[in-house]
């Protein structure tokens, strides 16, 4: 018979911890206000799930023993199932461990649900995927990446079931119909917008991929597939829009930071994940003492180095080293980015403000409108090709357009 594929960590029994609890899964209610049961069994550290097919109304749980309240025959019943569930994890863990070879919780599951003669399933496949990636932070990936990720898996976890009717699909069984049908789903059933949808299906599409190239399935449904994502328009600070922000004066701690953290972004053109783990080492002296950025992208892992000009050189001044070298004081993107709402109201900038415009003025306002070569203001950028850069220099060259035009309006009309 073809055995089973593993995939995931892969653990030898006389290494591996076990354990088996049961919880409710608070965001499922359903319309009568009772909860799904489910196990969760953690080998090693590796946490598979999976449904009782059980509901239960909060005021019958007994969140302490992961159990029913025994006070009537049907929550007997329901304990027994839930002990039958159990027992047949220890047997299924007993069986594989006496085989003497390494598994996963994930061989665990499959072995549990019999379906050891089966092929992957999508989310296991994900979640495969998303153990790698976890420990490959932060030196490939960052934990943004891997939050992009999960969150693929929790849109299919809720895709699927309402679909097919079945809480998981073979990754074999995906075919450009299904392809075409999540796409509907997420459109329609979430808060993705077009661009937001497409982004989804790009990190899927490198699941089947990675998947096609392992050898677990041999058509990519994805051939043939066009993503279709809607043009948006580059935001950048004006020469006036950034001395009006930079020139605020305010005292909210939280505005000071999300200002200076913006004014630093303006003019050195990183990130936000590449300002906030930036570090006093990554800050360099040449022989005449001008001081410069030499770091690698936290998304590409490209190494740029950028120059650090009169305002960012300020802001750098009034730091002392912190804790691990880090020169900026942790606070998150969401935070910073509600910030740049209210401080954009004060500095009269009528744009939707959010950190990555930092970014784009630099590239277009301080440096490209300042004659700095484009192939320079791409190794700043840390872009991996100057096509990428060139969105810039067209929004510029746009601008310049506009702004004659009105000028010959002004001047002859």
């Amino acid at each position: 018979m073809k055995k089973s594929k593993k995939i995931g960590p892969l653990i030898g029994p006389s290494l591996d911890t076990f354990s088996i609890i049961f919880l409710l899964k608070k965001k499922k209610k359903n319309k009568r206000k009772l909860f799904p049961i489910y196990s969760r069994v953690t080998i090693n550290g590796q946490r598979i799930e999976l449904s009782s097919k059980r509901w239960i109304d909060l005021n019958d749980w007994d969140k302490k023993r992961q159990r029913p309240k025994l006070i009537n025959n049907k929550l007997k019943a329901l304990n027994h199932h839930l002990e039958y569930i159990r027992n047949k994890f220890y047997l299924e863990h007993q069986r594989l461990s006496q085989t003497n070879k390494p598994f996963s919780a994930i061989d665990l599951k499959n072995a549990y649900l019999n379906i050891n003669e089966k092929g992957l399933t999508v989310l296991e496949v994900i979640e495969t995927h998303n153990i790698d990636m976890k420990n490959q932070i932060p030196e490939l990936y960052s934990a943004g990446t891997l939050k992009n990720y999960r969150t693929l898996k929790k849109h299919l976890s809720s895709f699927i079931p309402k679909e097919y009717k079945i809480e998981d699909i073979e990754l074999k069984k995906v075919d450009r119909n299904f392809i075409y049908s999540f796409e509907r789903y997420l459109l329609f059933n979430t808060l993705c917008n077009q661009n937001g949808a497409m982004k989804v299906l790009q990190r899927f599409k490198k699941i089947t991929t990675l998947s096609k190239r392992k050898g677990l399935i041999e058509h990519d449904p994805f051939e043939g597939y066009v993503f279709r994502f809607k043009r948006k328009e580059v935001e950048f600070l004006t020469t006036d829009e950034i001395d009006r922000f930079s020139a605020l004066d305010l005292k909210i701690p939280s505005e000071i930071k999300t200002q200076e953290l913006f004014v630093f972004a303006i003019y050195t053109g990183l990130s936000y994940a590449d300002i906030i783990s930036l570090r006093w080492h990554q800050i360099h002296s040449d022989k005449d003492g001008s001081q410069f950025i030499l770091n690698k992208r936290k998304k590409t892992g490209e190494t740029f180095i950028v120059p650090l000009l009169k305002p960012a050189l300020e802001i750098l001044d009034s730091k002392i080293e912190k804790r691990e070298g880090l020169i900026f004081e942790s606070i998150s993107n969401a935070c910073v980015n509600r910030k740049l709402k209210i401080l954009a109201k004060k500095a009269h900038i009528f744009k939707n403000l959010t950190f990555h415009i930092a970014r784009h003025s630099f590239a277009t306002t301080i440096t490209l409108n300042n004659d700095v070569p484009l192939i320079t203001v791409s190794k700043m950028l840390g872009h991996s090709n100057t096509r990428t850069t060139q969105i810039y220099a067209k929004v510029l060259q746009k601008k310049v357009s506009l702004d004659m035009e009105k000028l010959n309006k002004k001047l002859f009309e």
